[in-house]
């Protein structure tokens, strides 16, 4: 899986833009007071695949992104920082008909937040966005998020991914909750062509139905899957494969923003297992890269490198978790 090709990794999913505000009250709208003070706002990009193709960029990836973009003033800045951040922009599908929405963020005083979202239309990519021939041209492929790829959900994700692994490359689907009411029947033909499963555990929950991280790691392995890598935030990350089981520890550190770390998460594993790291190692870098993006505001504005991450990591007491 390491012949040259033209990208190491294309990401699918979704690209928005984000407006962060800093250091709100949790109970900020339900004060008799009818204005609240933020510490900051600041206006950038976020998106699932917007913010692992960025990382992925930065840590030295040639990545590009399948999104929808309208032709308005969101979709422009999407787009130009997309290519500033030297992210391939050519599978990118322009349309006259879409809005893409804001999600306004809430960062509370102990780095975790709320969304506001919308309203957007026609953002989610169906089967005319994508040219499906590109998938034989990467060494890997991310879904951003399962049950947020519009149309490809239930209509392409799955030839995507077999595309994808019958050229050599690996597969990558992170998820979101379901807030279309497809039900988790509706993406599990894709399990049989996904190398790496990374969701959150309660992602992991709703779409197996069980509770245990060995059951749910169990359910995905049973239904194809190769790889389970569950997100567990606080408690840091379990993996599990037909060979391998093993938790690993987060790194100790007071959030400042939680927002996109699980995307950074992804981005750094991803880039693990495609420079040759173990699986082991795999983890414990996408854990210093989801406890680092947490240090900073925003998606993926405080990640830089490779080496910022290993400094993270190197310096950083790990938490002693109690499993």
């Amino acid at each position: 899986m390491g012949e040259q090709k033209k990208y190491d990794v294309i990401c699918i999913g979704q690209a928005v833009q984000d407006i962060l505000t800093t250091n709100v009250p949790k109970n900020a709208f339900m004060m008799e007071t009818d204005t609240v003070k933020a510490d900051s706002l600041t206006i950038t990009t976020g998106g699932d695949a917007v913010n692992e193709a960025i990382i992925l960029s930065r840590l030295g990836n040639k990545s590009s992104v399948v999104v929808r973009l309208d032709n308005r003033n969101v979709g422009n800045m999407i787009y130009q920082e997309l290519k500033d951040e030297n992210v391939d922009v050519s599978l990118v599908s322009r349309q006259d008909d879409c809005e893409n929405f804001t999600s306004m963020i809430f960062i509370h005083p102990d780095g975790d937040h709320d969304f506001i979202v919308g309203p957007g239309k026609n953002y989610m990519l169906s089967r005319s966005d994508v040219d499906f021939s590109v998938f034989s041209k990467a060494r890997a492929v991310s879904a951003g998020s399962l049950f947020t790829l519009g149309e490809l959900d239930t209509n392409g994700i799955e030839e995507i991914f077999k595309i994808a692994q019958d050229s050599g490359a690996y597969t990558f689907a992170d998820a979101n909750f379901d807030l279309k009411g497809i039900g988790p029947d509706a993406i599990k033909g894709v399990y049989p062509y996904t190398d790496y499963i990374i969701p959150s555990l309660n992602e992991a929950m709703y779409m197996t139905g069980k509770k245990n991280v060995d059951d749910i790691a169990d359910w995905f392995l049973a239904h194809g899957v190769k790889n389970v890598m569950l997100k567990l935030g606080s408690k840091g990350c379990f993996f599990k494969n037909k060979d391998e089981r093993f938790f690993e520890d987060p790194y100790e550190i007071t959030p400042v923003d939680t927002t996109g770390c699980g995307d950074n998460f992804a981005a750094a594993f991803i880039h693990g297992v495609l420079h040759g790291m173990t699986h082991k190692e795999c983890a414990e870098f996408a854990c210093g890269a989801g406890g680092l993006n947490s240090q900073g505001i925003g998606a993926h504005m405080y990640i830089k490198s490779e080496q910022q991450i290993r400094d993270f990591m190197a310096k950083t007491p790990k938490r002693d978790v109690k499993r």
